[in-house]
């Protein structure tokens, strides 16, 4: 008897990495039942909470190492032989050959990110792939509100809550904490309550808030983050995978780009928009060594313009009104 196609996802990266997917992981729903995930465990719980996939594998387990050894641990086995698909986020060729190996599947590789010099989006990179792979996912364009792939929607919560987040995966792509700060001010003078998200990439700004009587939030983990999202209005943030979730979550968002490539990373969504000084040498940040050290890409945004990009995709949300 033939089985039902099965499909297993094996993704190592961050979290900005992993929800830049989630588009493509909801199109292949359609063509694969159950979908299972390995990827760090925090994430996988994320993506289960979301409805994305029915099992999910902490790639931080024991038996998940034994994958890249080319000796499969027998628990590896039990768990991954049911799967008749593999899609591999991964430049592991001892991982992909222990896929393979387990249970015969049909196994699509996809390096995990475009060449740096490619200015692709990075999840324009894993369709081009897949269609190589013969494998059906055509995600939703950015912005489109009607589409294969719908992207979720926030619920509303408190109308007033707009949610900050001052870190970032790297210290290279932080705005000025300066920055926020006055940023939260000119909102509360509109009216608007501003809450800091911080997790523990940015602990380091946590005296200096506190010390100024910010409001705080630290979530437990992603699926509470993702759920206090949900509960806000708006959102200002870093290029960083806290961006990617607002944006998928549906939150209308302001998202500040340095060194980094809006081409390839900027949060795909309905209400998301890009704010960047773009500087002669800007994007560098995954070109090796032109990477400058420098962070004029960064000291250059103005407040103002933040609270532009912030009051138009507010205005643009239904039943939100800018302030």
């Amino acid at each position: 008897m033939t089985r039902p196609p099965a499909l297993l996802i094996v993704h190592q990266g961050a979290m900005g990495d992993l929800v830049c997917i989630f588009p493509i992981i909801a199109a292949l729903r359609r063509s694969f039942r159950p979908i299972g995930l390995m990827c760090q465990g925090s994430l996988g719980r994320l993506a289960a909470a979301e409805g994305l996939v029915e099992a999910s594998f902490p790639i931080e387990a024991a038996w998940t190492a034994s994958l890249f050894t080319g000796q499969a641990h027998p628990e590896a086995r039990r768990r991954l032989a049911p799967f008749t698909h593999i899609l591999c986020f991964s430049a592991s060729e001892p991982l992909a050959r222990s896929l393979q190996a387990i249970s015969g599947a049909t196994v699509c590789r996809v390096p995990p990110r475009p060449p740096p010099a490619e200015r692709v989006h990075v999840t324009d990179h894993a369709q081009s792939h897949l269609r190589a792979c013969g494998w059906p996912t055509e995600a939703a364009p950015c912005g489109q509100e009607e589409g294969p792939v719908s992207f979720p929607r926030a619920g509303g919560g408190n109308p007033a809550l707009a949610l900050l987040h001052a870190g970032a995966g790297s210290p290279r792509k932080r705005w000025p904490l300066e920055g926020f700060l006055a940023t939260a001010e000119r909102l509360k003078h509109r009216c608007w309550q501003p809450q800091f998200v911080v997790g523990p990439a940015e602990e380091d700004i946590l005296p200096l808030l506190k010390h100024r009587g910010e409001a705080i939030l630290q979530p437990r983990d992603a699926v509470e983050l993702i759920a206090r999202l949900r509960g806000a209005s708006a959102y200002i943030g870093n290029d960083s995978g806290v961006s990617h979730l607002a944006a998928w979550a549906g939150v209308p968002s302001v998202v500040i780009f340095g060194p980094s490539d809006p081409e390839r990373w900027r949060p795909r969504g309905h209400r998301v928009e890009v704010v960047r000084a773009a500087p002669a040498c800007a994007p560098c940040f995954e070109r090796g060594g032109a990477e400058c050290t420098s962070a004029d890409c960064l000291d250059h945004i103005r407040i103002e313009g933040v609270l532009l990009a912030f009051d138009r995709v507010v205005s643009a949300a239904p039943g939100r009104a800018g302030r």
